[in-house]
């Protein structure tokens, strides 16, 4: 028979280039394993032993009878002896690459226990298989081995060891000059409890020397270490813990506390422990949400009502009264309180008492449309980007106001407080980098959310602000999985994009709102409306308006779609003279052409009606038309039959917002772009989503 390894061996085997290779053993009875380990030059070992020691400890073991420590560690390998179930559940939530499931029964194949570990290993995603250890007896253990095969992302939640202590360790960061605080019970330090975790806030530069430090040896003494600027792996819900002002001025501000650690100013501290209440604690702290309001859960580690009141007194704040909402206007007051896209993240941690704090902007202001605010990041900037994505949006039937590039100032009051302060690459593989350029755009037509999409998008409130989700698909598509990004952000609603305005472009706001004002007014239609024949309205909006006494259409354009203008003003007011095709123009303005209403007969409004009968009926008519415009040295890039009115009174063409003008007339009407569809460099305007032979196609089915 085939001697079988011992744990020690295979671990060994495992990790043979790594003696540094983290070891926790959970429910060790000896200190075998560990001078097994020893032996042969692994070290970094740690036993919990969970059994009363009596009179005598093993000085070579940890003793605490704590069921959580099989995945509230930072062990790469995890020996838990005389395991149950729930020892195995917890572990699966643990940081450890390799799982020694060793139970306290003889285990075989067909066992209850196995069952349930290989289906629990298949949904966590850890690969499984049964092998036999030699036992400190010279016995022979079936164990089950889980290896991880999925990919371990980084946690704000660390562990220290036990052997370094907190002393030692807070020793040394004060030694190497790291830039960290204690934010809070640094005066109860050290927890008798292992539940009570530190929470420390970290410089961005000096957050990765921190994680070093405690994962240097076996921990079980939890941290939470969170980055100023919410880096990727210590941040709070994926945003910074703080707005990363605010975090910078608490590190700015430190103070060491006993000569022992760095800690909040006594202000500091009031605010960032009401802060913690407020928004990460909430419902759960043990304050109501408003004044005389019913307390929903009382926590059992603190008496944050207490010791804020307490704190409060020592530095000479009055509190006029003990609620969640009274205490965020006091923030708001100090400067302290978060921005509303900050504030709706929160919602899922602190409850839904934060939906009624999230107000209205000062600066907002009646308005006809929508306005929006996109954020372009660097990524998309130095990839010279930024045209395009206006281009983009405004195809799609936005209107830029302003595009606002950043200078280093802006830069830096975006980064920290807009998207909760955090700008990682989030689960794209490349970062976008930083907010580069603001886009202040107008939404003429909002269109309100789907409620089946609300579920996904609780606080965006205009459907266009998806158009983002497109965008990054499209900028994506060409880029092969490791170099893609997400080029940009967004406010969700327009109390978002005043916020972002006011954060990083405040002297713009008066400007914004006459712009708007105006583009309102002149959009406005003073005549009856008798229905809006409107389809995707990107550029202008069509109504079949009352006009001295008849039916008529007028066609109304936005703000930046002039040239579209002014091309159907040219071949309703000019070029109608010469084709009886085309609707003699009635009136005109700025922004505006009325045209005749044009009654057609209902069955031709079916495409594929219509396209039959100008088969049948009309052919010779689109040569006409097609021949007319080429003698003139025009084309219609957006030729179709859509465009064709069948009217008691003979086919009439519509909707001239695509007239080309021809730099070099084609050899031939044969060749015009018209029925043939533009080339593949055309780079005038064009109809949104239309491909160069698109066109081509659809006419040789219906003329040929």
């Amino acid at each position: 028979m085939t001697n079988q390894p011992t744990i020690s061996e295979y671990i060994t085997t495992a990790f043979p280039t790594k003696q540094s290779v983290k070891i926790l053993e959970y429910n060790a009875e000896t200190s075998n394993l560990k001078k097994q380990l020893a032996d042969a030059g692994y070290e970094n070992y740690l036993g919990i032993c969970t059994q009363q020691s009596g009179e005598s400890r093993n000085p070579d073991l940890y003793y605490a009878n704590e069921k959580t420590l099989t995945y509230k560690n930072n062990a790469e390998v995890l020996v838990i002896n005389k395991a149950d179930f729930l020892d195995l559940k917890n572990a699966f939530h643990s940081s450890a690459d390799v799982i020694f499931f060793i139970p306290a029964k003889i285990v075989d194949r067909a066992s209850f226990l196995p069952l349930w570990a290989y289906k629990l290993a298949r949904k966590k995603k850890w690969d499984f298989r049964f092998e036999n250890f030699t036992d400190h007896l010279g016995g022979t253990r079936t164990s089950i081995v889980f290896k991880r095969n999925h990919r371990k992302e980084k946690q704000a939640r660390q562990y220290l060891s036990p052997e370094l202590g907190l002393e030692k360790f807070f020793e040394i960061l004060n030694q190497r000059q790291l830039d960290y605080v204690i934010l809070r019970w640094f005066d109860e330090l050290p927890f008798l409890e292992l539940d009570e975790d530190v929470d420390l806030l970290i410089a961005d530069e000096h957050i990765e020397k921190v994680r070093d430090l405690l994962n240097e040896k076996v921990g079980i003494l939890p941290f939470d270490i969170y980055s100023v600027g919410g880096l990727m792996g210590s941040n709070f819900k994926n945003i910074a813990y703080y707005p990363p002002y605010i975090g910078e001025v608490i590190l700015d501000q430190r103070q060491l506390w006993n000569n022992k650690y760095y800690v909040p100013s006594a202000d500091h501290h009031l605010f960032s422990l009401m802060y913690h209440a407020v928004y990460h604690k909430g419902e759960k702290s043990g304050i109501p949400a408003k004044s005389g309001g019913v307390v929903k859960q009382i926590p059992q580690d603190h008496d944050y009502p207490g010791i804020l009141k307490r704190l409060a007194n020592e530095t000479g704040h009055k509190l006029d009264e003990i609620s969640l909402e009274y205490f965020h206007q006091f923030l708001e007051e100090k400067g302290w309180a978060p921005s509303t896209d900050t504030i709706r993240k929160l919602i899922g941690v602190s409850g839904n008492w934060l939906e009624s704090i999230i107000k209205s902007s000062e600066h907002n202001f009646e308005k006809d449309g929508e306005l929006m605010v996109f954020v372009v990041r660097e990524w998309a900037d130095e990839r010279q980007l930024t045209n395009k994505m206006i281009d983009w949006f405004e195809r799609n039937g936005l209107c830029l106001i302003r595009a606002i590039p950043l200078d280093e100032e802006q830069k830096r009051n975006a980064t920290q407080n807009l998207r909760g302060g955090n700008w990682g690459q989030g689960p794209w593989p490349v970062s976008g980098g930083k907010p580069s350029t603001l886009l202040v755009m107008y939404d003429y037509h909002p269109k309100p959310l789907p409620a089946k999409m609300k579920k996904k998008y609780p606080h965006v409130s205009n459907q266009h602000y998806l158009l983002k989700e497109q965008l990054r698909s499209e900028i994506n598509f060409a880029l092969v999985n490791e170099q893609r990004a997400n080029p940009l952000h967004s406010a969700d609603d327009e109390i978002e994009a005043l916020d972002y305005i006011a954060a990083v472009a405040p002297d713009l706001l008066p400007e914004v709102k006459d712009i708007v004002m105006a583009w309102d007014k002149a959009y406005r239609t003073e005549e009856k409306v008798i229905a809006d024949v409107s389809e995707k309205k990107r550029r202008a909006k069509v109504e079949i308006i009352e006009y001295q006494g008849r039916k008529a259409v007028k066609k109304t354009y936005k703000a930046g779609k002039e040239r579209f203008l002014e091309r159907e003003k040219f071949v309703y007011g000019e070029l109608s003279k010469e084709c009886e095709y085309i609707p003699k123009l009635i009136s005109s303005g700025e922004n505006y052409i009325i045209v005749p209403y044009l009654k057609t007969n209902p069955i031709t409004e079916s495409w594929h009606i219509k396209k039959q009968i100008l088969k049948r009926k009309h052919k010779q008519e689109i040569f006409r038309i097609n021949e007319f415009f080429y003698n003139k040295g025009y084309a219609l890039i957006d030729f179709h039959p859509g465009n064709i009115l069948l009217t008691s009174e003979g086919l009439r063409l519509i909707d001239f917002e695509f007239l080309y003008q021809y730099e070099q007339l084609p050899p031939s009407v044969n060749d015009s772009f018209d029925l043939n569809g533009f080339p593949e460099d055309f780079a005038e305007d064009r109809p949104y989503g239309i491909f160069p032979k698109q066109r081509r196609n659809m006419w040789r089915k219906i003329l040929y």
